[in-house]
């Protein structure tokens, strides 16, 4: 008996939200058409402020371990800097998986 009324209420929630997704719909196109224009508007002033900014670069470099295999990537001075920092900390963590006492 309870399991049917819970089978119920699962149905009739289901029902309630395909409802309310068609009736919101019209609501939906018509404010999509109120506000394209909008839209536009700011989008084309978006892009116009984006254009006048001048393009920073940003330099990295990292490190990814595949088992023993590292891959370095990105700039060569930093990725020179996060292979010294990863071979110092396999180094350090080889040393506290074999217990040794420093």
């Amino acid at each position: 008996m309870l399991g049917l009324l819970g089978l119920v209420l699962i149905i009739l929630g289901f029902a309630l939200i395909v409802v309310g997704m068609l009736s919101g719909y019209g609501e939906f196109e018509e404010l999509k058409e109120e506000k394209l224009e909008e839209f536009e508007e700011d989008f084309e002033e978006f892009e116009k402020e984006k254009r006048r900014k001048d393009r920073k670069e940003v330099k990295a470099g990292g490190v990814v371990l595949i088992g023993p295999i590292p891959i370095v990537f990105g700039e060569s001075r930093y990725a020179f800097y996060a292979l010294i920092l990863t071979i110092i900390l396999m180094v350090i963590s080889i040393i506290l998986m074999l217990g040794i006492r420093v």
